[in-house]
């Protein structure tokens, strides 16, 4: 008999036990099967030991109906494949039920065996669809990622190192809050800065120092989101990436069901680029902290203490050290500004080591600056 790693994993839940029973007998060789006697112990159970690739419940349960749980397990995970069992003889007042919860399939009860089996498999083969669907998008448009990364580093290193420090603390807050959609989050952390690029350079320093701005800069910087989203849309699945984008500046309104998953990214986004301004402007963690503590309001619940824990304000960094500069190396990062001797600043603090960084240095090593006047940088792994 196959390892249970092997097998499918699906959960059926019912509130008779002797229907539990059967269905684990009989199908319980072929799938790796777990069962709930009621919605809120299959919550329990999604929560202890999921994901599952496909959910089979019942619609008449006492407490939470099989629709109202399974509409509430849509809203954790977006890619788990449901399919409800009813007695109920009108289907046609389930199809509101079906639309809500994005149910795949509908099947009457008593429901035998074989047939269920046979659903089954339509349902785990669309669960693998749509993960390698989704496993085949983020690994192109995080390829895409890096390529515009690398060439944004070696062309306007700050707005490359305000990225990608904002990228790397909201992507922390997203994992300890445990939010959905963190390849997302990176996209749209990263190309909310796009439209710094329109920018002329001294534009782009007073905006990036956090200094105030003159009614009509503060105007274009105002439309920038809206210049990058209209962007984005002329690339195919990025629509809910441009809308975490659009919602980037606005303040996280609770109870709006609307774009939830949206909302919160952005928010997530928008305390981390907060954090980040601050830092820049040389205020400690600690004053940091104070000021977004006062604004709390404007975030999602549960995002400063998020950011209290993450490594940023935790101070779990690994040690840094100092590292010749013609022998740095892809994912290293830069601790400290890199200045070269001129005082021409070559890459900002914060800035992850990529092939064009390295690039550059070595061409503009070349262009007659001699290898023993280029610094050490200090460095983490």
């Amino acid at each position: 008999m196959p390892d249970t790693v092997d097998k499918s994993k699906i959960l059926l839940v019912d509130d008779e036990v002797s229907i539990l029973k059967a269905f684990k007998l009989n199908l319980g060789r072929t799938y790796d099967l777990r069962t709930a006697e009621s919605g809120r112990e299959a919550l329990r159970l999604i929560e202890e030991d999921g994901p599952f690739e496909v959910i089979v419940s019942d619609f008449a349960m006492p407490g939470l109906n099989g629709a109202e749980f399974l509409e509430k397990v849509r809203e954790q995970d977006k890619e788990v494949v449901t399919i409800l069992l009813t007695g109920q003889a009108n289907f046609d007042d389930l199809c509101e039920v079906v639309r809500r919860g994005e149910i795949f399939r509908l099947l009457g009860k008593p429901c035998p065996p074989d047939l269920l089996a046979k659903n089954l498999e339509h349902a785990i083969r669309q669960y693998r669809l749509v993960r390698s669907e989704k496993e085949l998008l983020e690994q192109t448009l995080n390829g895409t990622l890096s390529v515009f990364n690398s060439l944004l580093a070696a062309s306007r290193p700050m707005v490359a190192s305000r990225a990608n420090r904002v990228e790397t603390l909201a992507k922390e807050i997203t994992a300890l809050l445990m939010l959905p959609g963190s390849w997302r989050l990176c996209i749209a952390a990263k190309f909310s800065y796009l439209g710094y690029l329109t920018l002329p350079d001294d534009a782009q320093e007073q905006v990036l120092a956090g200094k105030e701005l003159d009614p009509d800069l503060r105007k274009i910087v105002d439309r920038l989101p809206a210049f990058v989203s209209d962007l984005l849309k002329e690339i195919p699945r990025m629509k809910r990436v441009c809308r975490i984008i659009e919602l980037i500046d606005s303040d996280y309104l609770p109870g709006i069901p609307e774009d939830r998953e949206e909302r919160e990214l952005a928010s997530v986004i928008r305390l981390a680029r907060d954090y980040e301004s601050m830092d820049r402007m040389g205020r400690s963690k600690s004053e940091i902290f104070t000021s977004l503590h006062g604004d709390e309001s404007r975030y999602l619940p549960g995002s400063l203490d998020a950011l209290a824990k993450s490594l940023e304000l935790g101070g779990k960094f690994g040690e840094s050290r100092l590292h010749p500069l013609l022998e740095l190396m892809p994912g290293m990062k830069l601790v400290t500004d890199l200045h070269f001797p001129d005082g021409n600043l070559l890459a900002p603090s914060g800035t992850p080591v990529s092939l064009p960084l390295i690039q550059k240095i070595k061409s503009l090593a070349k262009l007659g600056r001699k290898n023993s006047q280029l610094p050490e940088v200090e460095v983490v792994d």
